[in-house]
């Protein structure tokens, strides 16, 4: 089965959807730059050499093109792969995250709103916090961890959202989720769901 809008692996019976969580595609772009930049480099490189042994500069220049096309080809692919299966389901009992860890498994971890005793939100960087893109991660109730953890490192136990469009405001939501589920359990089936857009133009 594959992860849709509406659907997921392992939803449970009228288990509500409030919001899915892509990484910004912005990330996505990132992501390919990075691969390009890094055929581009290799294949300078190799043209470079060539011209330092003439006797073999035909054959630099052709690896160097072939490795070229190969990095971009294949790069490509694997980061639009990545990015297509890295999703994240908010629903009114929990909130489901699933990881690629290689071209072919993708791993799935859950976290019951009453095991989550924290939300911490941070940017990257000082551009992406002026896009509004971020992180958001999900403290979880681990042995020896009080409940009242501060911005301590992730451990494996939580759950980290990366490169979120209007991270603040999605934590603030959980939050709101949090809230509602431990002090007004019977108030959860009236919260709307997640839009990532400024306040005011939501709903």
């Amino acid at each position: 089965m594959h992860n849709t809008e509406r659907d997921f692996y392992g939803k449970q019976t009228d288990e509500k959807i409030l919001y899915v969580v892509h990484p910004h595609p912005l990330a996505t772009t990132f992501g390919l730059i990075k691969v390009y930049l890094v055929a581009v480099v290799i294949s300078l490189v190799l043209i470079i050499l060539g011209t330092q042994i003439v006797s073999l500069t035909g054959i630099f220049t052709t690896l160097g093109v072939i490795l070229f096309l190969l990095i971009i080809i294949i790069g490509t692919k694997v980061v639009l792969n990545w990015s297509s299966r890295e999703i994240a389901y908010i629903t009114d009992r929990r909130l489901v995250r699933f990881e690629p860890t290689t071209l072919f498994a993708t791993n799935s971890r859950t976290l019951a709103w009453d095991e989550v005793v924290k939300i911490k939100t941070y940017p990257s960087n000082f551009i992406w916090k002026q896009m509004a893109i971020g992180n958001v991660v999900v403290h979880a109730r681990t042995p020896g961890r009080p409940d009242d953890v501060g911005t301590g490192e992730i451990t494996a136990d939580d759950i980290q959202l990366k490169d979120v469009y209007y991270y603040r405001d999605l934590g603030n939501y959980i939050d709101k989720i949090l809230f509602t589920y431990k002090q007004k359990p019977a108030e959860i089936a009236n919260i709307m769901p997640f839009v990532p857009k400024p306040k005011g133009q939501r709903y």
